[in-house]
């Protein structure tokens, strides 16, 4: 019952602050609210679960390990007394596709638990704000909400105006920003935790240094505060740049395309049927409409956090003013637009890369439709895979022209590596489904996993790749051949991994969308055990924390084969959960092995 009041009290404050976002009222008070402890129970159940939750910051110690109901009131108690202060990030770099690198901070465990606390309250009041044309890091939207709105919406395209914001996440105005938060949010001491927040800085080679720009790269916060910026971008995109170019109904019909109309219809009345196909041949080169027309004009404009598009119907040289609008705009919100990266492509006969896509229109004299008689491309926006994301796709399982194996899956299962190629391919095709080219591109693709993923598994076994297909070929519900490999549990059903088991097709409704909930998130389990306040190995109720692991399979392969595994070992096991609710004397045995098992400060 304790855990319900818990939720329902949390999601109240929030379903408050969703209306009165819904309603543009301002949004006042917040900072009192974040010293609310259920808040933090929600915050933390929505994160332990992350892969980084274990991830040190600055100081190693501060992981979500040894999470209590003490460490959120610590956290409350230094917000009340305004003495609260962000550490620095830890930065490291992540290699990039062009043999870059690219920053990425990690925050101690309480930062982030205290960004997810504003993430939560900021989302719910921003959240009815934003612009329909935004879909990135937003709850149930994502890329292919975005690339479907292109497809559905975007017909007769002209020009494409691909943008580019130079390092928009880390070139973000500090004072701009807030401003704008400012203009809804009265609270000043809000205002000043988001400062500091912004201004904590980053340790790098053992070193701080401060930051003057930018929101924290890894930062639970830091795409909501970059989409509140960017949607005063968005909102002149659309209140200001889309009815200013918006000109006409529709496009006035071709004249020498009604004329030919006309001659066909004599020719086809005097019986002449050479100069009716004449006539037809000559039609089906031309369009029905007036492609530049001068009375009509139309702009369309998509975002997915810094990475946006638009399309335009109109000249070339209107497109290039639009472009000049667009970077005059963004230098008032203290960004840059990259003239250069920024291109304007004709868009029959070039594409405009999006989201890893190739966006074109269609152009086709030929195929027409059975029922309306007209063509059915011409205009219409087309989803392409590019050919070189196939082409490196391909060159990753393979070595001088032949398929390579896996050498670091080579001490797992059967079942894990057949799960693991088969999760990393349907994970492509899932992405690329709205693409109309998508099996042309990827059963080449598919082809290069199935030979690494069958050479893998002969060399572990020192077999022939036909011994593999023997043994693990089967035939899918759907027809297709395919790898499978079941594990047999007592009492249960089998465990399944399958590679290739689906055919690849185009599926104009597919949505992949953004992970995340705006109020609640639904780990109540978690919620109802912390808030129980119990030790689940001896029953104590003092100083109640909770142990987390990284991955239960990991837990099971190091006491694998063991007669008496530690008892905190068997319990995750049988519950097959990641954390145990413990007391800290329990916690520190379990660290130190007094379990008898292995110190966990081996990991």
């Amino acid at each position: 019952m304790k855990e319900a009041c818990v939720m329902q009290n949390a999601q109240t404050y929030l379903e408050v602050v969703r209306d009165r976002g819904e309603r543009r009222l301002e949004l006042c008070r917040v900072y009192r609210h974040l010293k609310d402890r259920e808040l933090f129970v929600l915050a933390y159940a929505k994160l332990y679960a992350n892969a980084g939750a274990l991830t040190p910051g600055t100081n190693p110690s501060d992981t979500v390990d040894a999470m209590s109901l003490q460490r959120i009131d610590d956290i409350i108690s230094k917000l009340d007394a305004g003495t609260y202060r962000w550490k620095p990030v830890r930065r490291t770099h992540i290699p990039k596709k062009n043999e870059k690198t690219r920053p990425l901070g990690m925050p101690s465990w309480n930062d982030k638990l205290l960004q997810e606390v504003l993430r939560m309250v900021l989302s719910a009041y921003y959240e009815p704000q934003f612009s329909d044309l935004s879909h990135g890091f937003r709850p149930g939207r994502g890329c292919h909400t975005a690339l479907s709105s292109i497809r559905l919406t975007w017909r007769g395209t002209k020009w494409f105006i691909e943008g580019d914001i130079k390092g928009c996440f880390d070139h973000i105005n500090h004072d701009k920003l807030l401003d704008i938060i400012g203009q809804k949010v009265k609270d000043q001491r809000l205002m000043k935790l988001l400062r500091g927040l912004l201004e904590a800085g980053y340790l790098e080679n053992w070193a701080v240094y401060p930051t003057y720009s930018g929101v924290p790269q890894g930062g639970v916060l830091s795409p909501l505060l970059t989409n509140i910026l960017l949607n005063e971008f968005d909102q002149h995109i659309a209140n200001t740049l889309i009815p200013k170019h918006t000109r006409g109904e529709r496009r006035h019909w071709n004249k020498e395309y009604a004329r030919v109309q006309a001659a066909k219809k004599v020719a086809r009345q005097r019986g002449n049927i050479e100069e009716w196909r004449r006539l037809n041949r000559q039609q089906r080169g031309m369009n029905s409409k007036m492609f530049d027309d001068p009375n009509y004009r139309r702009l369309r404009y998509v975002r997915y956090a810094d990475d946006f598009l638009l399309g335009y119907v109109g000249t070339r040289a209107e497109a290039k003013k639009i472009k000049n609008d667009i970077a005059f705009f963004l230098h008032e919100l203290g960004l840059t637009l990259s003239l250069e990266k920024t291109t304007i492509t004709h868009a029959t006969q070039e594409s405009a890369s999006f989201l890893g896509y190739d966006v074109s229109m269609g152009h086709c004299d030929s195929r027409m439709s059975k029922i309306t008689r007209q063509r059915t491309i011409n205009g219409q926006p087309v989803l392409r895979v590019p050919k070189e994301i196939a082409h490196e796709w391909r060159m990753r399982h393979t070595q001088r022209g032949k398929a390579r194996h896996r050498p670091y899956l080579l001490e797992r299962s059967d079942y894990d590596i057949v799960m693991t190629y088969g999760l990393e391919f349907q994970g492509l095709v899932n992405y690329y489904t709205l693409a109309s080219n998508v099996a042309q591109r990827l059963y080449p693709v598919k082809y290069a996993f199935l030979q690494s993923l069958t050479k893998t598994l002969a060399y572990k076994h020192k077999q022939s790749v036909t011994w593999v297909f023997k043994r693990y070929s089967r035939t899918s519900p759907e027809g297709v051949t395919c790898l499978m490999v079941e594990v047999p549990r007592p009492d249960r059903k089998p465990l399944v991994a399958k590679f290739g088991d689906k055919p690849i097709r185009f599926n104009a409704h597919a949505k992949l969308s953004e992970r995340q909930t705006l109020l609640l998130p639904a780990r109540n389990e978690l919620v109802k055990r912390l808030t129980a306040n119990q030790c689940e190995l001896c029953g104590s109720k003092d100083h109640i924390e909770v142990h987390h692991i990284r991955k239960l399979k990991d837990l099971q392969n190091r006491y694998r084969g063991r007669p008496h595994p530690p008892l905190w070992v068997q319990r995750l096991i049988e519950l097959r959960r990641k954390t145990l609710v413990v007391c800290q004397k329990c916690h520190r045995q379990i660290h130190s092995g007094a379990y008898h098992g292995i110190s966990l400060k081996q990991d």
